[in-house]
């Protein structure tokens, strides 16, 4: 029983502190697959939007990630960066931020969560 409400605070905190920041310009909320991964560079990938959450911005979106982005697995523990193994077919739940970068509008994954 305890750890059932240690769960749910802790799912309360990060749906609030998300919440709060999904408010920002250029931020969205994505579900989709990973399609591949970028062949040049480490942490970023294609992602396959799903039809009902592309926002606008397409069905393929390249995504970035780094140290700062907060990567959680299906059960809400936080996963370091070398811990996410995000590979082609993972499902994932995105907050990302606009990126524009020359011609190419590129994105910024603040929170991740796997298999959501």
């Amino acid at each position: 029983m305890p750890f059932t409400l240690l769960r749910a605070a802790l799912q309360a905190s990060i749906l609030w502190a998300c919440s709060a920041s999904i408010g920002a310009a250029n931020q969205y909320h994505l579900l989709g697959f990973v399609g591949q991964l970028c062949t040049h560079e480490p942490y970023c990938f294609e992602l396959l939007v799903e039809p009902e959450y592309d926002a606008g911005l397409g069905n393929r979106i390249t995504v970035h990630y780094a140290s700062t982005t907060a990567i959680f697995d299906p059960e809400n523990y936080e996963l370091t960066l070398a811990q996410s193994n995000i590979i082609p077919g993972s499902h994932l739940r995105l907050l990302i931020t606009g990126d524009a970068t020359g011609e190419t509008q590129d994105y910024h994954a603040s929170v991740i969560w796997i298999g959501d």
